[in-house]
């Protein structure tokens, strides 16, 4: 077992496949929800209910081969990736490149969407630029990042 995160909201820990996630209950079960409504896209890992705190995903090897990332199948992946959160109705308010994973393939998941939204929720996101902005400069960071090595 790996601690990957301890703080005061929550505990993340990576055992075999699987990353575990103890929270809130509230978080937990927006999380969850949000996670298993966003699954059909593919563009999020597996997850399943441990306890009512408690949820854990599959775990997503990160990009460790230094191969280039192309700008046109990120901004492919973007584009449907917007879509489909347009799909559920859910604003994840949060895609920084600690919540958008690319795994050796160059495929982006979405992870942590603990405190993500209803569209038509008043209350403003953690970064009130919105998805697509955030998306787009993750995307623009991950490109830099693994296109320079």
């Amino acid at each position: 077992m790996k601690i990957m995160m301890d703080n005061q909201y929550s505990k993340v820990w990576l055992d075999g496949f699987w990353v575990y996630k103890r929270q809130h209950e509230f978080m937990t079960d927006n999380e969850y929800w949000c996670l298993c409504e966003m699954y059909p896209s593919g563009y999020v890992p597996a997850v399943e209910r441990v306890d009512r705190d408690l949820i854990r995903t599959k775990y997503i090897r990160p990009k460790s081969v230094p191969s280039p990332v192309q700008r046109v199948d990120l901004l492919l992946h973007r584009n449907y990736i917007l879509e489909a959160l347009k799909i559920t109705g859910i604003r994840h308010g949060d895609l920084t490149e600690y919540a958008v994973l690319l795994d050796n393939d160059n495929r982006p998941y979405l992870i942590d969407f603990a405190e993500s939204r209803l569209w038509d929720d008043p209350r403003p996101d953690k970064r009130p630029e919105g998805d697509m902005y955030w998306l787009t400069h993750t995307f623009e960071y991950l490109m830099r990042t693994y296109n320079a090595q």
